[in-house]
């Protein structure tokens, strides 16, 4: 049973009686992101409402007190079973069965759970997360994102018609990647150090969100060597290394499948 309600007992009632009304006009304004972070709040208003009583503290110099405490509590669990039901009705349905309550309906704040009422065995009602679980479904849910863009790719339309002529002007050679390392206050490139069969160049691209510098070491890699230099980051950029952009956004450096001699043209 409860005892006279403190003015701290009484705002968290009304705390939770403003939330349930900001929740009932979220849904009827189909903003239910919303009326579940009301859902929330009332849990959030049930946690702290314990935490600064400290019943277990209390137990000891108080008990009437803490009969008092423990029926807010209730209470605010008995609002939660109901205010649950549109979001998850499974747990709000395993709450109410712990409070002895039988079905969701919206009764006053402090009127759900009544003098006499059994409650039933509690239990947790939602397990522990932990670190590797969240991770695994965290890289499942990016899996299948891929998954979807890829199958969902549609190719860009064909560029206007060249003549062979102008394809020719292209030198388009393979080289040999020496070094390769990130450009300092550049996210987004890589300097490399190519072998291209004279005297080596430097080139820098724009791959390193997709790239580790050591794991292109050694790698051969097509560039267009007769493009004029040109400087990025204080960097003389040399030519330009051809990779591929696949359906979900990622660039793939383009290099032959069998090793070749450095400097060697394609075409």
């Amino acid at each position: 049973p409860a005892g006279e309600l403190t003015q701290e007992d009484s705002q968290v009632c009304a705390d939770i009686a403003n939330e349930r009304n900001e929740m009932e006009r979220n849904i009827r304004e189909f903003h239910f992101r919303e009326a579940l972070k009301n859902v929330m709040n009332v849990a959030r208003i049930g946690n702290k409402y314990l935490a600064d009583t400290e019943p277990w503290k209390l137990i000891k110099t108080e008990p009437e007190r803490v009969k008092t405490i423990m029926n807010v509590a209730l209470q605010v669990c008995g609002n939660l079973a109901t205010i649950m039901e549109p979001f998850m009705p499974f747990s709000a349905k395993r709450l109410r069965d712990m409070l002895g309550l039988e079905k969701p309906e919206m009764l006053a704040v402090d009127q759900y759970i009544k003098a006499g009422i059994t409650l039933g065995q509690p239990e947790l009602l939602f397990e522990k997360i932990d670190d590797e679980t969240i991770a695994a479904q965290m890289a499942r849910l990016e899996r299948i994102k891929q998954e979807n863009i890829v199958a969902n790719f549609v190719p860009k339309a064909v560029a206007e018609p060249c003549t062979y002529d102008d394809f020719t002007k292209l030198d388009i050679r393979v080289g040999t990647v020496v070094e390769c390392e990130k450009v300092k206050k550049a996210d987004k490139l890589l300097q490399f150090k190519i072998d291209d069969g004279l005297k080596g160049r430097t080139i820098v691209s724009g791959i390193a969100k997709f790239y580790q510098p050591e794991d292109l070491i050694g790698k051969q890699v097509c560039f267009i060597a007769n493009f004029p230099p040109r400087t990025l980051k204080g960097i003389e950029s040399q030519g330009m290394i051809l990779s591929a952009e696949d359906a979900d956004g990622r660039l793939v450096v383009i290099g032959p499948t069998g090793a070749v001699k450095p400097g060697v043209h394609v075409g």
